[in-house]
């Protein structure tokens, strides 16, 4: 009898953290809207983590830039998602191995990574872009950015600029792996932060088992992609499609994405490229929607809007 009150004790006191997450934790620290997301500036459109390209995102209303970071062997933070500069210069050489003042102009025809078989042509071939650059053109827009592989010294090298332009706030950094995210955390807990993979896998899980309104979250962003749709490239491309299909009802499931959210946990979808893409992202419940085509994005919110 005593097992009964105790188990249903706490079902029930798990059900009210569920509903009423800030009895127990503390509201979220994101104060910007981030509902659209362009990654790596608009790579389908324009070349992608360039300024040219945040530009013209910014033109059409992008909420959030999504951005990757690389050091060169100067020390200097550059915007590239390739350590290897073969996708989007054409050389055959590291970032890591060039000083700033000697990397290549990006090449005028690329394919959009996340989407095969789309190109992305532009008439004028476009230089990498320093971090800073980014911070000094645009104070006051969200950015997140991924930390490729440069241990300590690119992540105080990123905290350092932070800093210097007053964007702790709107700046969101972490990386694929759970390392290097703890190590961001840890040497600057004011810089905002989003789920590693791991973080990513284990959430869903703790919603599963009803644990998750009693485990404290570091993250202020789940960003995620929806499986069964972004398994076209990139590391989900290898997994067999039946996993994706089992996989994506977890990490997407509409009572996990209600309750972060409610712990003030902003949640995001990556990569949506298509209109019924941005549909099945608001179908499950996701507060941002990332996407390496901010038009179509926009012709997506316009007709949204028209039905409403």
């Amino acid at each position: 009898m005593l097992l009964y009150y105790v188990a249903s004790g706490y079902i029930i006191t798990s059900v009210v953290l569920y509903l009423c997450p800030q009895l127990l934790h503390k509201t979220g620290r994101v104060t910007f809207p981030s509902r659209f997301q362009a990654h790596r500036g608009g790579g389908g459109e324009w070349t992608e983590n360039t300024l040219s390209a945040f530009k013209q995102a910014e033109l059409l209303g992008v909420e959030l830039f999504e951005l990757d970071v690389q050091l060169t062997r100067d020390g200097e933070v550059v915007v590239c998602h390739d350590d290897n500069l073969s996708r989007v210069c054409g050389v055959n050489e590291n970032i890591s191995e060039h000083l700033l003042s000697t990397l290549p102009l990006c090449l005028r025809e690329m394919e959009v990574a996340c989407e095969p078989g789309e190109y992305m042509r532009c008439e004028v071939q476009q230089p990498l872009v320093r971090l800073e650059d980014l911070y000094k053109n645009f104070p006051s827009t969200p950015m997140q950015m991924d930390l490729k592989p440069g241990g300590h010294d690119l992540i105080s090298k990123v905290s350092e600029l932070t800093k210097k332009y007053n964007r702790e706030h709107l700046t969101i950094w972490g990386a694929f792996s759970h390392k290097t995210t703890v190590a961001c955390r840890t040497h600057n807990p004011n810089i905002l932060s989003f789920c590693s993979m791991w973080e990513c896998s284990l959430y869903p899980l703790l919603m599963v088992l009803g644990l998750l309104p009693w485990v404290p979250i570091q993250a202020d962003f789940y960003q995620v992609p929806i499986p069964n749709i972004s398994n076209k490239s990139g590391f989900l491309s290898t997994f067999p499609k039946w996993l994706c299909q089992l996989v994506t009802p977890l990490m997407c499931n509409p009572l996990l994405l209600w309750h972060l959210e409610k712990r003030g946990v902003r949640t995001g979808a990556w990569v949506m490229n298509h209109p019924h893409e941005y549909r099945t992202a608001d179908w499950y419940g996701f507060g941002g929607i990332m996407t390496d085509f901010p038009s179509r994005f926009v012709e997506y919110e316009n007709e949204r809007k028209k039905i409403r």
